[in-house]
């Protein structure tokens, strides 16, 4: 339904890549942390969270107090705590599937780089990455070599890492909306 999609915005994009073939040699992954890995690969990764019960909410609270941080000017409570697990501890649909679209340590079987050339010419595409991310940002100019009679454009946003909406939300709403006003 190509012809319903007038500008396609990518935001921290992930599974773009393919994985490099010299990936564990760079950085060497230790043996714990495979064995490790073996042993929990039949899990979802937040099958803890859902075993933890109504003592997984402490758990996001204790593992994850960055999230409170980030959204302090927005909350003094544990409202974003509260909601991560409760998006968390529902049926692991999007957690199967991520599962199930990855290989070892987070590459993706199917990298999008692969396909994105098939995608139809005339659709634009704006790509959004925190400049801090751990997410690979030069996919958007191989995305631009791959597509040279597209639109593509990529925009970094300073001081943001992969969660770019929370760490820069003026800049980051900005952005977006200074993209929706081009397509009007």
């Amino acid at each position: 339904f190509a012809n319903r999609v007038k500008h396609l915005v990518l935001v921290e994009p992930w599974g773009f890549p393919e994985r490099p073939d010299n990936a564990e040699h760079e950085r060497p992954i230790p043996i714990w942390i495979k064995a490790l890995g073996a042993i929990l690969s039949p899990f979802n990764p937040l099958a803890g969270l859902r075993i933890a019960g109504p003592f997984g909410l402490s758990l996001v609270q204790r593992l994850r107090p960055d999230f409170k941080r980030k959204y302090s000017s927005m909350f003094d409570d544990n409202t974003v705590a509260e909601y991560i697990y409760h998006c968390n501890v529902q049926s692991p649909s999007g957690e199967t599937a991520f599962k199930n679209m990855t290989i070892p340590y987070g590459w993706a079987k199917r990298p999008m780089l692969q396909r994105i050339a098939q995608m139809d010419q005339d659709i634009p595409i704006t790509v959004v990455y925190g400049a801090r991310s751990c997410i690979d940002g030069n996919s958007g100019s191989t995305i631009q070599s791959l597509r040279p009679n597209s639109y593509v454009k990529t925009i970094a946003i300073l001081g943001a890492g992969h969660y770019v909406y929370a760490d820069q939300p003026e800049d980051f709403n900005q952005k977006v909306k200074d993209i929706c006003n081009s397509v009007d």
